[in-house]
């Protein structure tokens, strides 16, 4: 009777907690590639990703079920939030470079460097116009520059001849955030939140115990 109605050991959904968030890195890092995709086909990866992180969480945690619907949210909250903000951080130290190719493929006029060297160059003044347009720079200032501007317009550094833009901007790359969030905790807790007590178990156990005890 008791293993049906006490709750499992919180140790081992923590440890499931820590093994998801280690799983999560590598998906993380191909979300930040998958997300940008057109017409928001990356974001159908978060929930799968999600589903491969969860359960992951699952098969671990199990043996020690049932556990309380408060420790689940916390810890799953935890990989959904670490796992999705590592995914935007890669995307946002990426997006210097990213321009850079951009700028590489639709120049012929690079001087005398190699076209590694060129895209460095470009990279750098990227990363130097976010600091000085976008404070503080670097993912907080891409976020910042995606959302309000999302043009990098001809002559804003040196090496931009024609105005250049992401996939997404504005509006539209705000909705895919909250898609893939959403996405996202929907993979994860699909798999994780089972894992709570059996309401119509506990319900039987506590009825069960009523009519056994003495009147």
């Amino acid at each position: 009777m008791s293993n049906t109605t006490s709750l499992g050991s919180t140790a081992r959904w923590w440890l499931a907690v820590v093994v998801g968030l280690v799983v999560s890195m590598p998906l993380a890092w191909l979300l930040s590639y998958a997300a940008p995709l057109p017409f928001f086909l990356g974001v159908f990866f978060f929930a799968l990703f999600g589903l491969m992180i969860g359960a992951v969480m699952h098969r671990i945690a199990s043996p020690g079920r049932p556990y309380s619907r408060a420790v689940l949210v916390a810890g799953t909250t935890v990989v959904v939030v670490v796992g999705w903000t590592a995914s935007i951080v890669k995307e946002g130290r990426d997006f210097p470079m990213d321009m850079a190719v951009k700028v590489g493929n639709r120049t012929r006029d690079i001087g005398d460097r190699t076209i590694g060297e060129y895209r460095a160059v470009v990279a750098d003044e990227v990363r130097s116009f976010l600091r000085e347009r976008y404070p503080p720079g670097g993912t907080i200032g891409y976020v910042r520059w995606v959302l309000t501007s999302g043009e990098l317009k001809k002559g804003q550094i040196a090496h931009v001849h024609r105005t250049l833009e992401p996939a997404q901007r504005g509006f539209t790359w705000a909705a895919r955030v909250v898609l893939s969030i959403a996405l996202f905790a929907f993979g994860v807790g699909s798999q994780t939140l089972p894992l709570k007590p059996d309401t119509n178990i506990t319900e039987q156990a506590v009825k069960e115990s009523e009519e056994a005890a003495p009147t």
